[in-house]
C-alpha cells in the first residue's frame, strides 16, 4: 500500500459519516467508562491481582484499598484498584 487516495465525495456523505463516526467514538467512551465505575467484590479483585483474599480483606482493612459496605457485602470499585496499581508500579522506579 502506497498512501491513502481521497476520491471525491460530496459533502453530505461526508458530514454523515463524520457523524457516524463520531457517534462510534461516544458510544465507546461510555462503554470503557462504564467499565471503569463498575464495583468488584474482594474475591474478584484477588483473582485479577493474583493475591488471596485474606490479603485483600487486610489491605482494606488498613486503607490502602477503600472499599464500600454495601449491606453485608464489600465493594471495590474497578477505577480504585487501577489507581492503586499505577501507584505502586510508580514507587517501584522511584528507588
Amino acid at each position: 500500500m502506497k498512501g491513502i487516495v481521497l476520491q471525491e465525495i460530496d459533502k453530505e456523505k461526508f458530514e454523515t459519516l463524520f457523524k457516524k463516526v463520531h457517534d462510534i467514538e461516544k458510544k465507546l467512551d461510555e462503554l470503557f467508562d462504564d467499565k471503569k465505575s463498575e464495583k468488584i467484590s474482594p474475591e474478584e479483585a484477588a483473582r485479577e491481582l493474583n493475591l488471596t483474599t485474606q490479603t485483600i480483606y487486610l489491605y482494606i482493612k488498613k486503607g490502602i484499598i477503600p472499599a464500600a459496605k454495601t449491606g453485608r457485602k464489600l465493594l471495590i470499585k474497578r477505577e480504585d484498584l487501577e489507581a492503586i496499581l499505577k501507584e505502586v508500579k510508580s514507587l517501584k522506579y522511584k528507588r
